[in-house]
């Protein structure tokens, strides 16, 4: 952008009227994001017959389809930060993204099974154009050197987490009061708003995130692009023959590893990985030593990305169902007035300090302290609210939000204060400690574990919270470096490549955490029910089996004789179901691996649901109803297991880098000491 063009630029509170749109449009566009994945998983294991019926899944399918997702958004920023960067620019390429997310949102307030599909692939593709971009038109606000850059991307990352605070705690009692629909049209209506301020401030971003011209498009230095990768990749033959062993390799791993719909994806996502791992070969070919030392670092950061948001996005996926499940939700209603009264004081204060201080940020918090006031005065008094209050298990969400504008500044002050003192602070060894901190958090969630020793236990709220925010703390110390030392280690020519990389690595960590949640659920036990409404009702609620469309029945197993005992209230109901013949080995493996008998039984939950073209007064129940059997102990020790080994895996792995932290420091060539014009002359 022309420079003249930047001092011409209409200012509001100190910064151009540009960054206040660009803040508006993100807001918006995380508060969309995260509304809905705070419900996602939620509204996937709900069952369809219920009440606020959801899709009946099984909670290891959902959290395999909720790693798919959040891997192909971060995924979908590569493309999306190409066609910006070489068709239509960063300016086009968010307005795209916007409608993108718009449609997407409306389309899932849709109640069909082909509008849930194609909504998530609408916001894939949405946040895929828009996320990648609009920091970027952020940066071409200021003239370079400008002092209130760094002020103007803080202000612009208030957005952000305002954005995902905000759309957990209204989202989420939206979809409990009103409906899962309600809740992903509230997310959409307010990606909508966005659209409209960011179409309404486009006058007041003229020059910024234009498309490349021509000119521009042949400075581009071709031997770098993705296409000069690939026609040396097929002129290499040792490269080219490695990459095709990754390729087959990998698709017939996906075959192994799944199967259905499911293995062709896990092929699909093998292949772009060998081909990722070709391109990385080719860029390593093509550098200095001292670049190559570098890279190897470069991989190993990748690799400590994936590690971090593998475990740390269990927050979404189990973690968002054990508090649903195992958590107890109770809070009394004085605790939450004090939480609001005191959050709203907060922020009014840091406007008004703002506003004595002449400081930009002070009609941020002035606006949010009005907004939260706001949304407390319509939960107390518009709403029925019960005294404790259930609180909805995707309000959650925005606790790590929350410890993020709490403690984001003192963490960062923690690190200056330790550098100054003279101690260790590279990138490295902050992402090392940050995943450590991370990992620690699940040991609450083995505490909660370890609590609920009996079906009906649920944990202590308090550990959840405890849990969040050791993970918000090492997010503050691994995250905020990550990039930039990315940045700063890369092949000088290979930046933008590598950046694309990165987002990669953080999907296929997002995957990871998908596969971990999917691997810490038992595999269902599939039933059919073989009792008759009469025998049926005696252990149900007190109302007829022709008025309810879900219910469920607690129950002791052990084994015996061939198969196994079920009991209920004493008496021997084992006739009442029989277990699906793929589901029996299932069933035997479990009740041989845990030490069980009639003196010490296990718990069984038979659950059944109505199917929704069965009639009301349906009397046969086999027809009508369809069930699983689920183990309290196995799933009980299956979670434990994985909180654990969570912990275990992260803590052992950060401790193994900290203990070869000075030879891959070494290998770094001092790239964080440098300057960006000395790299760049090093280098060169």
């Amino acid at each position: 952008m022309n420079p003249t063009t930047l001092d011409n630029q209409k200012q509001l509170f100190g910064h151009p009227v540009g960054l206040y749109v660009l803040f508006m449009t993100e807001l918006w566009e995380r508060f969309s994001y995260y509304g809905m994945r705070a419900i996602l998983v939620l509204y996937m294991i709900e069952s369809a017959s219920a009440e606020n019926a959801g899709l009946g899944w099984e909670n290891g399918f959902a959290l395999s389809i909720y790693g798919w997702y959040t891997m192909l958004v971060y995924v979908a920023s590569i493309p999306g930060g190409i066609l910006a960067d070489k068709f239509i620019g960063q300016k086009n390429s968010v307005m795209v993204g916007g409608f993108l997310l718009v449609a997407g949102h409306g389309v899932l307030a849709i109640d069909a099974i082909w509008a849930f599909y194609t909504g998530l692939g609408l916001i894939i593709l949405g946040v895929g154009c828009l996320k990648p971009n609009i920091s970027t038109m952020v940066g071409g606000l200021y003239k370079q050197g400008d002092l209130r850059r760094d002020q103007g991307f803080y202000i612009f990352y208030i957005g952000i987490n305002v954005g995902a605070f905000l759309s957990s705690i209204i989202v989420g009692v939206v979809a409990k009061v009103y409906g899962w629909h309600y809740g992903f049209g509230l997310a959409g209506i307010g990606m909508l708003l966005g659209q409209v301020v960011y179409i309404y401030g486009q006058r007041f971003l003229k020059g910024i995130g234009d498309a490349p011209s021509a000119q521009a498009g042949q400075a581009t230095d071709a031997d770098t692009s993705l296409g000069a990768l690939f026609r040396r990749l097929f002129a290499s033959p040792t490269q080219l023959v490695i990459t095709l062993l990754l390729a087959v390799g990998g698709i017939a791993g996906g075959f192994f590893i799944s199967e259905g719909g499911e293995a062709y994806a896990y092929a699909l996502l093998f292949l772009f990985v060998a081909i990722v791992a070709g391109i990385l070969m080719m860029v390593y070919k093509d550098i200095n030593k001292i670049e190559k030392d570098r890279f190897v670092v470069l991989l190993l950061s990748f690799l400590i990305v994936i590690v971090f948001w593998g475990a740390f996005e269990q927050a979404g996926g189990l973690m968002n169902i054990y508090t649903e499940d195992k958590i107890n939700r109770d809070v009394a209603l004085w605790i939450i007035d004090i939480l609001f009264i005191a959050g709203a004081g907060f922020l009014f204060f840091k406007g008004i300090q703002d506003t004595m201080r002449k400081k930009d940020t002070n009609v941020v918090f002035l606006v949010l302290g009005a907004v939260v006031a706001g949304f407390y005065a319509y939960f107390r008094f518009a709403l029925d609210t019960a005294d404790p209050y259930n609180v909805p298990t995707a309000v959650f969400q925005s606790v790590n939000a929350f410890f993020i504008m709490i403690f984001a500044t003192v963490v960062g002050s923690f690190w200056i204060f330790w550098q100054r003192r003279g101690r260790e602070s590279s990138s490295l060894f902050k992402m090392a400690i940050g995943t450590i901190i991370m990992g620690v958090g699940f040991l609450f969630m083995a505490q909660a574990s370890n609590e609920v020793q009996e079906y009906g236990d649920k944990a202590a709220l308090i550990l959840l919270i405890l849990a969040y925010l050791f993970h918000t703390l090492g997010e503050l110390c691994a995250s905020p470096v990550a990039l930039s030392f990315i940045t700063k280690i890369a092949p000088v020519k290979y930046v933008s490549l590598m950046m694309g990389v990165y987002f990669a690595a953080t999907g296929f960590g997002n995957k990871v955490a998908g596969f971990i949640g999917e691997s810490s659920q038992a595999e269902p036990i599939k039933i059919e029910i073989q009792a008759t409404p009469e025998q049926v009702t005696d252990y149900v609620a007190d109302t007829t089996l022709a008025q309810i469309k879900d219910f469920e029945i607690v129950a002791n197993i052990h084994s015996g004789g061939e198969g196994f005992v079920l009991q209920k209230d004493g008496a021997n109901i084992s006739n009442w179901i029989s277990v699906e013949e793929k589901s029996t080995s299932t069933l035997d493996e479990f009740l041989s691996e845990y030490k069980n008998s009639a003196d010490q039984p296990l718990t069984a939950i038979l659950k059944f649901s109505k199917d929704e073209k069965a009639s009301d007064d349906e009397k046969d129940l086999e027809k009508a109803y369809s069930g699983k059997l689920e183990i309290f102990e196995v799933q009980d020790d299956k979670e434990m297991k994985t909180f654990l080994t969570i912990f275990g895996f992260t803590v052992a792995f950060s401790v193994l880098l900290l203990l070869f932290l000075k030879r891959l420091k070494k290998l770094t060539h001092g790239a964080e000491e440098l300057q960006p014009e000395e790299k760049v002359n090093e280098t060169a």
